[in-house]
């Protein structure tokens, strides 16, 4: 298991957060899916990425760095919270100044 890498001093502003379909249809019926994204929001925007590759993480950095592109984060989703879905994808559209928040089975 990895440990966490948060970087340092690459604020960026996640601008309008934006729920998918299929997340805004499970906060109806799970509790616990809306402390779970409120701390993988909070992740995503300290730059813990989460369970990304190498070359994403670097992506990520280099969008942040030069407050351009898109930063991409990956946590997994315990069964309990929202079965069946098995993880959660947030993306930050900097050129757009928006955040997706989606199911790992959802086409963005």
């Amino acid at each position: 298991m990895r440990a966490p890498l948060a970087f340092p001093s690459l604020p960026f502003d996640p601008g309008t957060i934006i729920f998918s379909q299929g997340i805004r249809s499970a906060l109806v019926s799970s509790t616990d899916l809306r402390p779970f994204l409120d701390h993988v929001l909070e992740c995503h925007i300290s730059t813990d990425f989460g369970i990304v590759t190498r070359a994403m993480r670097f992506d990520n950095v280099l969008a942040a760095l030069l407050e351009t592109g898109q930063l991409t984060s990956r946590y997994f989703l315990h069964h309990h919270i929202c079965p069946p879905e098995t993880g959660v994808i947030i993306t930050t559209h900097l050129d757009e100044h928006t955040t997706t928040i989606r199911f790992a089975s959802e086409q963005e």
